[in-house]
């Protein structure tokens, strides 16, 4: 038995059923109305919006026998045979593959012959931009002067590349591109009708896909009906539509906030050996920073098509990122989708775009690095960094210190604190060693909240066997609050608990240099991100 996809079965008969293209519907209807249909119409707007719904509609209107207003009965011989496609009095003509002027030619000469069954004959000429020039001159007197039982409907998705000749003799009209919203609604309308079960994430991720056209929407609703056995599931259309899922852009990002170069580059290996095209996750890149934009700065998250986890996560993400380095990271995608065209290894220009944002602001701000100008950059930090270390260490400031609550004091942090390591040496080292253990497992179980506030912070030490001391670098007091307040302490608690077998108090403290090593004389496990990157590359080492 055949199957005949959703968006033929779904395709409208009514003007009322054309989703959101309300001035389009509007003109047709009032010109049906007091009977000034003009002979020939120019339909452009983005694939998938209803061009050639719309102009199938208009043949029906000016042909049907029981015209009711504006709208077509579907229900006489003529609405019946254009509906199948079968009316002698309706022709469809792909451009794409009739573009030369022997097609238009004949065009010419069938124009002559009266409708057999309605009133006017209708040729619809998809995709008209495809014909030639030549064919276009071939079109054009026929065009500007057609018989009275004639009507033109040219169909196209790049109106700018049709001659100024042929469009000066239409009435031309423009289709929006549909909003997630409206194809989210549509697909609802379909589902509820064929009883089947849906998840609301589901149908935002294919709204989302489908890039404003209806016609994709409803083939990818199409595959995830099949796949899920009649169930549309958030994660079924996840694992169809291939795309890089929201916790790789969490994961990135918050590496990016973090400074964590190990992280950045092993999200793009792991992109990168799965197949993913590396321009099209610069465009992924890209599209979820402007969607951080938006919710930093209180836009409506209804519009960003994207599912109500996403933008609680993306909201605790916006906390951490500045407004510049977001768009610093647009501009860095940007330029490495132009550099990768004259690029043997996509994948280098993203993680050297990637890690151009790590360097200083006025290095960062262009977006387009280097390899050569990165390396060098990295070097020279690491070797200021390097030496940095090796002086004596500087007079303590006076820090950021917070007790059990998320109430906050000032006291200075001294060499004598610092040595207070050395009692609970087994202890501290082993929260070091476990610390990635529990970003990752903070990660996998979904506590992203958490999860953000404790990425800045780097474990210092373990005093009295029982008070884990955190350290954050200068500027994220607002991080240090939260990861002491209610839920969040708890749950790093819960986790360290599991992974040390030993319950743990919290405490959090400034860092007392600008290398974010806690004053503990530069070891390779507190080195910046960037050192210990200039150290990989130049197979270097801190003396």
């Amino acid at each position: 038995m055949s199957y005949t996809a959703l968006y033929r079965t779904w395709r409208p008969n009514k003007w009322e059923d054309v989703v959101n293209q309300k001035p389009v519907i509007k003109i047709l209807q009032n010109a049906l109305t007091e009977n000034k249909v003009s002979h020939a119409y120019l339909f452009s707007g983005p694939r998938g919006t209803g061009k050639t719904t719309v102009a199938r509609l208009l043949a029906k209107s000016v042909n049907c026998s029981n015209l009711q207003g504006s709208e077509p009965c579907n229900g006489c011989e003529a609405c019946e045979a254009i509906s199948a496609g079968s009316s002698v009095d309706v022709m469809e003509i792909d451009a794409a593959s009739n573009r030369g002027i022997d097609e238009m030619r004949s065009l010419r000469e069938s124009v002559r012959y009266l409708p057999v069954m309605g009133r006017f004959k209708v040729y619809i000429i998809d995709e008209v931009h495809m014909l030639t020039q030549e064919a276009f001159n071939a079109l054009l007197k026929t065009l500007e002067e057609p018989p009275s039982h004639v009507i033109f409907i040219l169909a196209t998705t790049a109106a700018h590349k049709i001659p100024v000749t042929i469009t000066s003799r239409c009435q031309r009209l423009e289709f929006r591109r549909l909003s997630i919203r409206d194809i989210e609604g549509r697909l609802e309308q379909i589902l509820a009708f064929q009883d089947a079960q849906w998840e609301e994430g589901a149908l935002t991720l294919i709204a989302r896909a489908a890039e404003g056209s209806m016609r994709d929407a409803l083939s990818v609703l199409d595959l995830c009906l099949a796949y899920g056995d009649g169930k549309v599931l958030e994660a079924d259309v996840r694992e169809i539509l291939g795309a890089a899922a929201s916790e790789i852009m969490d994961e990135l990002f918050s590496a990016i906030a973090a400074r964590n170069v190990k992280t950045i580059l092993s999200i793009t290996k792991d992109c990168s050996e799965r197949g993913k095209d590396m321009g099209e996750l610069c465009q992924e890149i890209g599209a979820y920073a402007r969607d951080l934009l938006l919710v930093a700065s209180g836009a409506n998250t209804a519009d960003l098509g994207r599912t109500r986890q996403e933008v609680a996560n993306m909201s605790v993400l916006a906390q951490t990122l500045s407004e510049d380095m977001l768009i610093r990271v647009l501009k860095a995608m940007s330029g490495a989708v132009s550099e990768m065209r004259n690029s043997d290894n996509p994948r280098l220009v993203v993680d050297m775009n990637l890690l151009g944002l790590l360097l200083e602001d006025e290095a960062a701000g262009t977006g387009e690095m280097a390899t050569g100008t990165i390396v060098s950059k990295m070097s020279a930090k690491a070797e200021r960094q390097v030496q940095d270390t090796s002086q004596d260490t500087k007079p303590p400031r006076e820090p950021f210190v917070s007790g059990d609550t998320a109430d906050t004091s000032a006291l200075s942090i001294g060499p004598e604190t610092r040595e207070s390591l050395s009692g609970t040496a087994g202890q501290s080292e082993n929260v070091k060693h476990i610390w990635d253990s529990l970003l990752e497992q903070l990660q996998k179980d979904r506590k992203i909240q958490a999860r953000a506030y404790l990425l800045p912070a780097r474990p210092l030490r373990v005093d009295d066997d029982r008070l884990l001391v955190l350290g954050y670098p200068q500027g994220y007091a607002t991080h240090m609050e939260q990861i002491l307040s209610q839920p969040h302490k708890q749950v790093v608690q819960e986790y360290l608990e599991k992974l040390t077998k030993r319950k743990m108090n919290i405490r959090v403290e400034v860092l007392d240099n600008e290398n974010g090593n806690g004053g503990n004389g530069g070891t390779g496990e507190e080195l910046h991100p960037l050192v210990k990157a200039a150290i990989t590359i130049l197979d270097g080492k801190v003396t």
